[in-house]
């Protein structure tokens, strides 16, 4: 059978106690409550860590661990481009995911974590995921733990990216430990360091903060959102950082630099029609600032400069697909009072977008009086040109 081992803890306790009033309320044995719990837990790790899943006794101090390590599939992506080192140091090794999946390529793993108990519990679970490659220390990282460290292949930091009070925060210095600090002592132990930062970051603010050493920055998606935010930066690089957006469902790529965003041209669209594509870029290709790109690399029409919405006569290639979602349009008019009643009538169950203009989605979907769609209907508002459109598509699996 699965079990968890639960950490003693004031949060515990706390949490203890509350299972205990519901017990009592709901008059469910305590015995029952903490199965309810294990079984969550187990769901919980099966689809983040589906490898964990399987081994029994893991240690998990909390739910909040569980929630912010990596996932096995950025795990294994990140640990995919380290190559075969004979080293790797885990700066920030939290519950273990990343060194775990460092560990399958490297010869040796050093991993370091502040937290007593998260490192106790990565210790036992490297013993129980078969994973003796790794050592584990339970120290805070600093200037001084750095400079003890041997050299390093390769080094990987994960700051953690809320303050003293809990509030998200996304500018580097702000982030524990501070990267922009350790830089010169990161440089004296390794060549290769591996930051993963906030989905949320701005990339050029990013670039411009750690210097011409970033080489590379992934884009990484999966489940249709940007899970990871990874930078490369190498040790005397002096050339351009280029930019990877991967998708880790498809296994799709898309490499291109700064350079290629700055220099390719912006088609204008033709007038949305019925019969024609719309494609709406994923998450992780406006992360990544590739806005006119596609319109150079596939020959799309893009609406309007700040409509992130393109326009073909032809379904995507193949090598594009995965970077879109893509509507056959099915009515298509200039935007206005009546237009809206009619598009409301014509599609009562349609998902809404509003984009680039002033009003947003929800106050859209208000005015059409649709209910959310169950067969890829799709209703967008946007600025086309020099004017406002409302465009009715078909999703195109």
């Amino acid at each position: 059978m699965f079990c968890f081992k639960f950490t003693k803890s004031y949060k515990f306790n706390v949490i203890l106690r509350i299972f205990l009033i519901f017990a009592l309320e709901m008059k469910k044995s305590f015995a029952e409550i903490l199965q309810q719990v294990e079984r969550g837990r187990l769901m919980k790790l099966q689809h983040k860590l589906p490898s964990w899943a399987c081994v029994p006794g893991l240690v998990l101090p909390s739910d909040l661990c569980l929630e912010q390590c990596s996932s096995e599939a950025t795990a294994r992506y990140k640990a995919s481009l380290i190559g075969s080192p004979a080293s790797v140091a885990d700066l920030t090794g939290g519950i273990g995911a990343d060194c775990w999946a460092f560990s399958k390529h490297a010869e040796k793993v050093l991993y370091f974590e502040q937290n007593p108990e998260l490192a106790a519990a990565a210790q036992s679970n490297f013993s129980r995921l078969g994973a003796g490659n790794i050592q584990v220390s339970c120290t805070r990282t600093d200037e001084s733990v750095i400079g003890s460290l041997p050299s390093q292949d390769w080094i990987f930091l994960d700051p953690a990216r809320r303050d003293g009070a809990g509030r998200k925060v996304f500018l580097l210095e702000d982030c524990t430990p501070d990267v922009l600090t350790l830089l010169p002592a990161i440089w004296q132990k390794t060549s290769h360091l591996m930051l993963k930062l906030s989905p949320m970051a701005d990339i050029p603010l990013i670039a411009k903060r750690l210097g011409s050493e970033l080489e590379q920055v992934h884009v990484v998606s999966s489940e249709g959102e940007v899970k990871e935010l990874l930078c490369i930066l190498s040790k005397g690089n002096s050339k351009p950082y280029g930019i990877t957006v991967s998708m880790l469902e498809s296994g799709s790529v898309l490499n291109f630099s700064p350079c290629d965003e700055q220099s390719a041209q912006s088609i204008a669209a033709d007038a949305p029609e019925e019969g024609k594509y719309l494609h709406e870029p994923c998450a992780a290709l406006l992360k990544a600032g590739a806005f006119r790109l596609p319109c150079t690399l596939w020959g799309l029409g893009k609406l309007a400069a700040f409509t992130h919405l393109y326009i073909s006569d032809a379904p995507l290639p193949e090598n594009a697909s995965a970077f879109f979602k893509t509507y056959r349009i099915i009515s298509a008019g200039q935007m206005s009072g009546s237009a809206v009643k009619s598009f409301g009538k014509a599609f009562p169950k349609a998902d809404v977008s509003a984009r680039n203009i002033p009003m947003t989605s929800e106050q859209l979907r208000s005015k059409l009086k649709c209910a959310p769609s169950n067969d890829g209907t799709h209703i967008f508002a946007c600025t086309a040109g020099q004017s406002r459109w409302l465009i009715a598509g078909k999703r195109v699996q």
